[in-house]
């Protein structure tokens, strides 16, 4: 008879916590308040490893310490968008934009504004999405397309190791 060993390592790239949600909006969200800020209320959760993300408040909150990505998608509905107008999409941390993009829409259709970032959090930081569209000619809100393609938020654990510099 033979007896096989295998000798087995922990890889240290590899951390046990495997912290990561993608979460969106399942119903659309109607009359943006024009030329402010809005939170969108993304209140679905595709996945969350870890459970992490609150479908109440709408935020994803940050279990340890660490490097993360962050990942947001806001789609705008063409019956409200504005051509000229500028379309913002932000990540807010803690309360404070801390990335944003924009996009201007050359015909009032359909319009998908991202934004990425990195962001170093600290446990029980929290991650939200925010919208500011920009209108005009007589329109004072827009609405934003509700579906997993459409409109989401995507935060994943990069690393935890290492110290913020």
């Amino acid at each position: 008879m033979t007896i096989i060993q295998e000798s087995v390592r922990l890889d240290k790239r590899v951390f046990p916590e495997r912290i990561s949600c993608r979460a969106y909006l399942t119903t659309n969200q109607e009359n943006l308040t024009g030329n402010s800020w809005n939170k969108i209320n993304i209140n679905t959760i595709d996945y969350s490893v870890g459970l992490n993300f609150n479908i109440a408040t709408y935020k994803f909150t940050a279990p340890v310490s660490g490097l993360y990505s962050i990942y947001g998608c806001v789609h705008f509905l063409a019956a409200s968008v504005i051509a000229d107008k500028s379309y913002f999409v932000s990540i807010y941390k803690e309360g404070v934009a801390i990335a944003d993009n924009s996009a201007t829409a050359s015909v009032a259709a359909q319009l998908s504004v991202s934004v990425y970032t990195e962001s170093f959090l600290i446990k029980d930081d929290e991650i939200e999405l925010y919208a500011y569209p920009e209108v005009g000619g007589g329109a004072n809100t827009v609405d934003v397309l509700a579906g997993t393609r459409y409109t989401y938020l995507i935060c994943r654990l990069i690393t935890k190791e290492g110290i913020r510099q």
